[in-house]
């Protein structure tokens, strides 16, 4: 019963979506692309929290790692460096168990993709697909340590994402206690990645 009603706490935090086919009407907390960071967060922990390992990599935005308030356990924060306002360009929501069964992550995130689907009609939706993520691919969007990755994105007219994962961490990444371990505890995860058109875009451009 916990697990049905966990369930149904996941899907009804998608309620406040908009029909609208515009990545601004999709919510993760109440925040949502085009935001300021600043309604939610203050300027210093925005800044104290930049992850400076992660931005070298794409040196016109900046992300900040910062702690979930309620049913996600961190959100990654992405804006452009030289945005006053922080407006919110990419989010990432991750939710954290240990030793999260992959089956049971793999269910959450046919879920979420079914509500997806059915509040936004003019969208593209890819296979789900599964690889390894190794170590090396720790600098690059969205980080994580060596693990098995399934995902499903979701494509916007104008180019913008949702992107839906389950990441299964690789038993050395675990036990690595120095890797990332200011950022991640190196559990199993689902997560909701939510970029702007013009983020997915850059993204896409660094990876070719």
């Amino acid at each position: 019963m916990k697990k049905i009603f966990f369930l149904i706490i996941l899907v009804l935090s998608f309620q406040n979506l908009s029909l609208a086919e515009n990545i601004r009407n999709f919510q993760i907390e109440g925040m949502k692309i085009g935001d300021s960071a600043l309604d939610y967060f203050s300027e210093s922990e925005l800044e104290n929290n930049e992850q400076g390992w992660h931005n070298y990599s794409y040196n016109k935005y900046s992300t900040s790692y910062m702690p979930g308030k309620g049913i996600y356990s961190w959100f990654l924060v992405s804006y452009k460096n030289d945005d006053s306002n922080f407006i919110i360009e990419g989010l990432v929501g991750g939710l954290e168990i240990g030793n999260y069964d992959n089956k049971k992550c793999n269910n959450r995130l046919d879920v979420v993709a079914l509500n997806i689907s059915e509040l936004f009609k003019n969208i593209t939706q890819e296979e789900k697909k599964s690889y390894e993520l190794t170590q090396d691919a720790a600098q690059t969007y969205p980080f994580t340590g060596k693990s098995v990755v399934t995902s499903l994105s979701f494509n916007f007219l104008d180019g913008a994402k949702i992107i839906l994962s389950c990441y299964n961490m690789d038993k050395e990444a675990k036990e690595n206690e120095s890797f990332l371990k200011s950022v991640l505890k190196q559990n199993d995860s689902f997560r909701i990645d939510v970029r702007s058109s013009t983020f997915a875009k850059y993204l896409k451009k660094k990876e070719q």
